[in-house]
């Protein structure tokens, strides 16, 4: 007998097909566990994905919000100091605008009512700005509630994260 005589071994079995010999229920019968634990695995991975798309989603709204609610005091206080303190440059006035300008951009990454509070907060500050500059009062006050309306909905927007 020879080393690579192919009579020495038995033939292997093999499956017949699904469409002969085996009817569906046949194959369903044979194979549960294996069908059960594909569509666990399927389930699981559909499931994971959506958590991982989900946590992303939160963690861009909570940096967004982070990043608008620090502009949002550095642009109160350059307000105060225009205001309060009669700093009437044009490097404070030019810091301003960049605030509301980075404010107005960002927020609406935190939720579409942040970025109305934003667009509504660059609108006060276009229409208060020179009689906030003549010391109004009114106007002063106008835009201090426009910031604080704006701080409010980016805080209630952080805090309906879950």
């Amino acid at each position: 007998m020879s080393i690579d005589s192919r009579d020495d071994h038995p033939p292997l079995a093999r499956p017949a097909p699904l469409g002969r010999g085996m009817g569906g229920w046949q194959f369903f019968r044979n194979n549960w566990l294996a069908l059960f634990s594909l569509a666990i695995a399927l389930f699981g991975l559909g499931y994971n994905t959506y958590r991982n798309e989900t946590t992303e989603q939160q963690r861009n709204v909570r940096e967004a919000a982070f990043v608008v609610i620090d502009a949002l005091g550095e642009l109160q206080q350059l307000a105060d100091t225009r205001f309060f303190g009669g700093d009437r440059s044009e490097a404070n006035r030019i810091a301003i605008w960049g605030r509301v300008t980075l404010i107005r951009d960002v927020a609406g990454l935190v939720s579409h009512s942040a970025g109305d509070r934003a667009q509504s907060l660059a609108a006060t500050w276009e229409a208060q700005a020179s009689a906030f500059d003549r010391g109004d009062r009114d106007a002063e006050r106008t835009f201090a509630q426009a910031v604080a309306a704006s701080r409010a909905q980016v805080l209630a927007d952080l805090a309906a994260l879950k």
